[in-house]
């Protein structure tokens, strides 16, 4: 299998961990600013890489019309489950971004905090980037975020939450940056621990593609966007370098 397919693979204890570690409303701000963003748009918006619902459901409690998809079974069934607690129903799919194409349906597509690095290179991302393209109205708009370069190699210290009386542990044993394609490459453990002993072990290959400011502009443009502007730490202002965050903003 490659490795974009082992990347986008969240398995079930993965979606676990991630679902306690950012639950459904938890915001980094993201949700706040695109909401803001987003406030005149009325007909349908797309979340590719929806996951478990974490961005997805507050803007649909907000009001908006909001569809999505996932690639990992896991992070759709939790997502489908989060919004059926909460009366929702929206469309949610099975889907990836380097194939998903539905021609001129969406006044607005968004990707928050860093989902479009889980495509494999420049050229994948170009190729989902045309597909968003064609999938939006003329003058939609795509909102995507992009963390700045990180080039930090640091595992960090082993993780963990409590669900009930089980355990969840995640531990990064290595990482590795490529910086001829700047590319982050992660191996994870997940591990479920009931009463002291080890249940179940689970790996995830996990890479993340990196990309500079005027790079990932520049990809846009090349995908047929127009009036790209690039926003910093989810405020309306321009980018600095010690931003977290990136949103790059663009017209169909």
């Amino acid at each position: 299998m490659s490795e974009s397919a082992e990347s986008w693979r969240y398995g079930e204890l993965a979606t676990a961990v991630y679902e306690l570690d950012k639950p459904v409303g938890f915001s980094f701000g993201d949700i706040e600013f695109y909401g803001d963003r987003l406030a005149d748009v009325t007909g349908p918006i797309l979340e590719p890489a929806v996951g478990t619902g974490r961005f997805l459901i507050p803007l649909l409690e907000a009001g908006f019309d909001m569809r999505g998809f996932d690639a990992s079974p896991h992070m759709l069934r939790v997502c489908q489950r989060n919004c059926a607690e909460r009366n929702l129903t929206p469309e949610l799919t099975s889907g990836d971004m380097e194939t998903h194409v539905a021609e001129a349906a969406y006044d607005a597509i968004v990707i928050p905090t860093g989902s479009i690095m889980l495509l494999s290179g420049w050229g994948a991302t170009v190729k989902a980037l045309r597909h968003m393209r064609r999938s939006l109205r003329p003058g939609g708009r795509l909102l995507v975020d992009v963390p700045p370069l990180d080039v930090s190699t640091e595992t960090g210290p082993i993780r963990h939450w409590w669900r009930g009386e089980d355990l969840l542990t995640l531990q990064t044993w290595h990482v590795d940056y490529n910086a001829v394609t700047q590319r982050v490459t992660r191996w994870q453990r997940y591990e479920l621990w009931q009463n002291g002993s080890l249940v179940t072990t689970e790996l995830q290959l996990f890479a993340l593609q990196c990309f500079g400011l005027a790079e990932f502009a520049g990809l846009l443009r090349e995908a047929g966007f127009r009036d790209v502007t690039a926003f910093g730490g989810y405020e309306a202002r321009p980018p600095h370098r010690d931003d977290s965050m990136w949103t790059f903003e663009a017209m169909a």
